[in-house]
């Protein structure tokens, strides 16, 4: 079976697991209608602001949506630890609609637009708590590992239909009505999803919790900047993310200009060219997961050309099919480019740094959003709408030229630990991890052999390691009574990590055993930094506890 094929089988088996989980399922249609109000609205936006200033006003609207989103980011994840996750998600959708939907008055109104811009970048405040918000509420609707996991890829596909069907629906709605009808339409889904999340609630008891110990967001940033200037790889990427994040916000506002301005088609169109990028996207994550254990550097620097070079050659096959198909291939672009990125950085960074380090790559890139999108205007005023193109794409394809040098360099440094990712790959427990966060654990794993007889870990003991059999085999005991063995591919050790109790079972190598080991520190870490991986754990720690002969134990927040 193709890997393609095996990809689909595998999400329509997610589907169907989803739809079996009443509360699941709604959660994820309400995130479906949220994204594409969202992407919709965007749409309606852009040729709104076009209409009302020209390109100019487009830069300007992105650049006050990029302000308030960067200030209300930093604070998503504290909202979502210290209320109900699933009323976090609730505002956000009641605040959206009621915001979109102001903008429709203020439309038929007189269609101010100094007060629709003022409502844009109160809705880009609200709906940052979206994706935060919905990857918290998640695992605590899931009730076993494997519908957790299937919900997280029903997430992401949803997410990427909804970036392909709101921008033709908004592209529409302009074309045949007008801007204010499309916010309409906008503020008519984020409605449906507040009315399906009022019907969600999470059962009470699961264990949640905010760090008390993180470091201040001042500190914190002042320590990933000065890793990024001192160290000149991880600078590399940070700059050149910074780059290819400065070309998006042009694009932004080049593909409304473009419509109108070079294309000669309506309005419609707009919707069109956006949804081109979700569709090329879709493409690219299907193929991004190949990269794991991979040299990334090289893809990284081609991932960025093909994010330049299809905006350059728009300009000189200015027709809207080629456009269409040229902006797939951006879209195709920007999942390679992700995906390389984030994992090159996990590679090269220390642990203790890599949260920071992403700190200043994310203000890079809210950064590089807004001055793009206040550059296109400039751009075309200067060099015409193909001139503003040319330079845009050309800006990165040159920019990623003269660091090919670099990127080579990087990968003989960062080599990619693709024997410990096969490790992994045995591990349910890890599937909800994205290629980058596995192969930041897999740079991680360590090793043991075990002669046979051998104890590997004793009841009431402390846990410090998680283990996955490589070879070999091993009985588990409690109290002295067998309960189960324990073969290649199978682990042991969560629970008393997960718990923080002591061993809850004696595991004794029944011949000689080979095994990868996960520290403490290392396997709470990536726990408690991905809800999803956390629940899916604490999932596995009830069903194991549940076996007959098992201790039951009360569930306790992980510490480390």
């Amino acid at each position: 079976m193709s890997r393609s094929w095996r990809r689909l089988t595998e999400l329509v088996h997610a589907f169907a697991a989803v739809s079996r989980n009443k509360r699941l399922r709604r959660v994820e249609f309400a995130y479906a209608s949220s994204v594409a109000s969202e992407t919709a609205y965007l749409v309606a936006l852009g040729v709104f602001a076009y209409e009302a200033g020209g390109a100019l006003a487009v830069g300007f609207v992105g650049l006050i949506r990029m302000l308030p989103a960067a200030l209300a980011t930093p604070f998503a994840a504290l909202l979502g630890d210290r209320y109900s996750r699933e009323r976090v998600l609730l505002f956000v959708a009641l605040g959206s609609a009621i915001t979109l939907a102001s903008s429709a008055v203020v439309f038929y109104l007189g269609a101010f637009a100094a007060l629709i811009y003022g409502l844009a970048a109160f809705h880009a405040a609200v709906s940052t708590l979206l994706r935060p918000a919905l990857a918290a509420l998640v695992p605590s609707l899931a009730t076993t590992p494997e519908e957790l996991i299937a919900a997280n890829g029903v997430s992401m596909a949803l997410e990427g239909v909804g970036t392909l069907i709101g921008p033709v629906v908004g592209g529409l709605l302009v074309a045949i009505a007008s801007p204010g009808i499309a916010f309409a339409f906008g503020a008519a889904a984020y409605m449906l999803a507040m009315l399906l999340l009022t019907q969600v609630q999470v059962v009470a008891g699961l264990s949640r919790s905010a760090p008390t110990d993180a470091p201040r967001t001042r500190d914190a940033l002042v320590a990933g900047l000065r890793a990024v200037v001192t160290e000149p790889n991880p600078r590399m990427v940070v700059v050149l993310v910074g780059a290819q994040t400065l070309v998006r916000g042009a694009l932004n506002v080049l593909i409304v200009v473009a419509t109108f301005r070079l294309l000669g088609v309506d309005r419609a169109w707009v919707g069109y060219l956006a949804a081109a990028i979700g569709a090329g996207g879709v493409l690219g994550a299907f193929v991004s997961p190949a990269l794991a254990g991979r040299r990334l550097a090289i893809p990284f620097g081609v991932g960025l050309i093909l994010w330049g070079l299809p905006i350059a050659l728009i300009a000189a096959w200015p027709d809207p099919t080629v456009a269409l198909a040229l902006l797939a291939v951006v879209g195709f672009g920007n999942s390679i480019e992700d995906v390389s990125a984030y994992t090159l950085l996990q590679r090269m960074v220390r642990d203790e740094l890599l949260t920071r380090v992403f700190g200043v790559l994310f203000a890079f890139a809210v950064v590089g959003l807004g001055l793009g999108s206040i550059a296109a205007p400039a751009l075309v005023a200067a060099f015409g709408v193909r001139g503003a193109l040319i330079a845009t794409g050309s800006f990165l394809v040159v920019a990623t030229l003269v660091a090919w040098s670099r990127l080579v360099a990087i990968d003989a440094v960062a080599p990619p630990p693709a024997r410990e990712l096969s490790l992994l790959s045995v591990v349910p427990l890890f599937e909800p991890l994205s290629v980058a966060a596995k192969e930041h654990l897999a740079s991680r794993l360590g090793a043991r052999s075990v002669r046979a007889g051998a104890t590997i870990v004793s009841e009431g003991e402390p846990g410090d390691y998680f283990y996955i059999v490589v070879e070999g085999h091993a009985d588990v005991t409690i109290r002295g009574a067998h309960v189960r063995s324990q073969g290649p591919g199978d682990y042991f050790g969560e629970i008393a990590l997960l718990r923080n109790v002591p061993r809850t079972a004696t595991v004794t190598a029944r011949e000689q055993m080979e095994l990868c080991t996960i520290r403490r520190e290392d396997f709470l870490a990536v726990v408690t930094g991905h809800p999803a991986v956390r629940m899916a754990g604490e999932a596995v720690a009830r069903e194991r506890l549940a076996m007959p002969g098992e201790p039951a134990e009360p569930l306790a927040t992980p510490k480390s």
